[in-house]
């Protein structure tokens, strides 16, 4: 079994260069995934999109993908940006 890769997200996606997400994402890939977002205060569209993509090439590949301990702004940001503040509780699948 693979071990499970972590990632924290940054309280914002960084404005200069490459989000550390990505090369995450990239090296993680086809292994099972868990991205905190605790820290988050804005989620943008940019950081959304590359979450969502993953979650459906995690799926695709057959691995865990798990968004986990939410932060209220995330959760806000995810209402924003159009989708339902649960999108990513497991507990509540879409």
């Amino acid at each position: 079994m693979s071990d499970i890769h972590f990632h924290a997200l940054g309280t914002a996606r960084a404005r200069s260069g490459e989000d550390p997400l990505v090369p995450f994402l990239l090296s993680a890939r086809s292994n099972p995934v868990t991205v905190s977002a605790r820290d988050v205060r804005r989620l943008d569209s940019h950081r959304l999109q590359l979450l969502l993509v993953a979650e459906q090439q995690w799926l695709v590949d057959g691995a865990d993908f798990k968004v986990t301990d939410m932060s209220p702004s995330f959760r806000e940001g995810l209402e924003r940006l159009g989708l339902d503040s649960a999108y990513f509780d497991k507990e509540n699948p879409q």
